[in-house]
């Protein structure tokens, strides 16, 4: 009977820590996805011509701010 009741009470704990943390981490993994989708974008835009700088910078503003500061990064590389 105890360990019926530890169980329980284990999984109760599991399921309210992942509830309690899927929020910050939904946002984690955007951030990442959407990091690794902006480099390999600002990597083919290097190979047809458009200089923009591949660096963690760059890679940040796009994880961070997503298609307007990629589209923000091609309009600098214009100017500078």
């Amino acid at each position: 009977m105890t360990e019926v009741l530890s169980v329980m009470i284990i999984s109760c704990l599991i399921i309210l820590a992942l509830a309690t943390l899927s929020k910050p981490l939904k946002v984690l993994f955007r951030f990442i996805l959407s990091a690794a989708i902006g480099g390999c974008c600002l990597w083919l835009c290097n190979r047809f011509g458009l200089q923009v700088g591949v660096n963690p910078a760059t890679i940040f503003t796009v994880g961070l701010l997503g298609t307007p500061g990629f589209i923000g990064l091609l309009v600098l590389s214009f100017f500078l």
